[in-house]
């Protein structure tokens, strides 16, 4: 009987590590979605930044206007978005809670603060995750006398050396000390004009270029009214009214 009672204790060992190793196998192959961004997002990886260690720092990336999210609720179909759009405000709409802000938030945060409104008045312990589907608000324009001009995806630290070199960089005619960098800040056209050659030689900062910028390299497309505006700026790298 002891025999026995041995033989049985055994099997229901082997049995039970034989089921912790299979289920060690499954969460080490599993997925986590909570908070973070599935790889197929990866559009800031355009070739001319293909080095950046994007997957890393996608975590803290904080959403911007026009990002497309999708918001899983889970247990709560109905509650889910399969695919949203942050409106120009920087929001979109969720079932019985309304109006959520987006911008400035990394996915993470907002899903905290989603469990959190949920929980509030609706839902028992709500467990919600938020995907970065396409990125489209961090776009940056380069033009003029670049080899390939365009419309481009864009790292949350490029530089105007960096924006240039991703439009294949400067052409044999450009003229770079003329290079204007158009922003708008609440609601004002702001322009500056930088010096490439001095930024290039370390006499001068390589300004951080924002999502929206636009980069023109050469002045030459330009009206001559606003060509002469553009020289005679009051300072080189400082953003003024026009």
């Amino acid at each position: 009987m002891q025999s026995l009672s041995k033989r049985t204790v055994m099997a229901r060992w082997l049995v039970m590590a034989s089921a912790c190793t299979a289920l060690t196998a499954c969460y080490g192959s599993r997925d986590v979605v909570s908070g973070s961004v599935p790889q197929t997002a990866n559009i800031l990886t355009t070739s001319a930044a293909s080095s950046q260690s994007f997957p890393d720092a996608y975590p803290a990336y904080q959403i911007g206007p026009q990002d497309e999210l999708s918001v899983t609720v889970f247990r709560e179909p109905d509650l889910s978005l399969q695919q949203v759009t942050v409106d120009t405000g920087g929001r979109f709409e969720m079932a019985l809670i309304g109006q959520v802000s987006a911008v400035g938030k990394t996915p993470q945060e907002l899903s905290s603060e989603l469990e959190r409104r949920y929980g509030e008045d609706y839902l028992v312990n709500p467990d919600v995750a938020v995907n970065i589907l396409k990125v489209n608000s961090r776009r940056l324009t380069v033009e003029g006398a670049l080899e390939r001009p365009g419309v481009f995806s864009m790292t949350q630290n490029t530089t105007l050396i960096g924006a240039i070199a991703m439009a294949g960089g400067p052409t044999s005619t450009a003229k770079l000390k003329e290079i204007a960098v158009f922003r708008k800040v609440d609601g004002e056209n702001l322009v500056a004009v930088f010096d490439y050659t001095a930024i290039r030689a370390g006499e001068a900062e390589n300004p951080q270029i924002l999502p929206g910028d636009i980069v023109v390299v050469g002045f030459s497309g330009f009206k001559q009214g606003f060509q002469d505006f553009l020289k005679t700026a009051p300072l080189l790298g400082i953003f003024t009214r026009f």
